[in-house]
């Protein structure tokens, strides 16, 4: 009798632990989603100009708590190349990345010498790895992708039963979103945002915009440039 409670309480303390992974899964994009909502409410659908400032804001932040160049791109939802675009067209934000990582790199510094917690170990870390880990990558790369080794990400998982169920849950929300197989990763959904003169050059109309698109981050259009609608991808 005994043996059978201990097995039921076990069993109840699994559900209450994977119901709470489920849920901060599910909000991992919960701060994005309030602040476009705040954004349309304001201004209707976002310009393309200002869906790439949100998306810089979250690349610079990532650098900042450091992450490394994929890692930054996984944050702010794009990909690599994108990210890497971005601070070719524009030396101002290549200049604010830099200081960025070198901003990361003095804390890491300043932890190593009071002996603190590692860099790597921070939520935003945690975060870029469970939403790569999402988006169908395998748990090694997506490890990589916050700064950590394999073995070491490894020894973590064992070590909290949190991080472990935060990774299965991150695995079944990959499952539930099986209506986007077979698209690659940074062309899974798009949203409407709005193309104001100057943001694109090109003929006005309806464009879609994903992570390997050609707009560059918002670069300056032509003078035929007349704004109209993009789609841009959803991270």
């Amino acid at each position: 009798m005994d043996e059978r409670r201990v097995e039921r309480r076990r069993a109840a303390c699994a559900h209450r632990l994977e119901a709470w992974a489920d849920g901060v899964v599910a909000g991992l994009d919960a701060q994005e989603d309030v602040e476009r909502s705040l954004s349309h409410a304001l201004r209707g659908d976002p310009s393309l100009r200002e869906e790439t400032a949100v998306r810089r804001a979250d690349a610079l932040r990532a650098a900042a708590l450091g992450l490394g160049p994929a890692g930054c791109a996984v944050a702010a939802g794009v990909s690599p190349r994108m990210l890497g675009n971005w601070q070719e067209q524009d030396p101002a934000f290549a200049a604010a990345m830099t200081a960025a990582a070198e901003l990361a790199e003095r804390e890491r510094e300043r932890a190593a010498r009071a002996e603190a917690a590692v860099t790597g170990l921070s939520p935003a870390a945690l975060r870029v790895v469970l939403k790569a880990i999402r988006e169908g990558s395998v748990q090694s790369a997506a490890a990589a992708l916050g700064g950590w080794s394999e073995q070491s990400f490894l020894r973590l998982r064992r070590k909290s039963p949190e991080v472990a169920a935060l990774l299965a849950a991150a695995r079944r929300a990959r499952a539930k979103k099986a209506d986007r197989r077979g698209r690659p990763r940074f062309e899974r959904g798009y949203r409407l945002v709005r193309v104001d003169e100057g943001d694109m050059g090109g003929d006005a109309g309806a464009k879609r915009v994903n992570g390997d698109g050609a707009d560059g981050g918002g670069a300056p259009g032509g003078p035929g440039s007349t704004g109209g609608t993009a789609a841009t991808s959803g991270a």
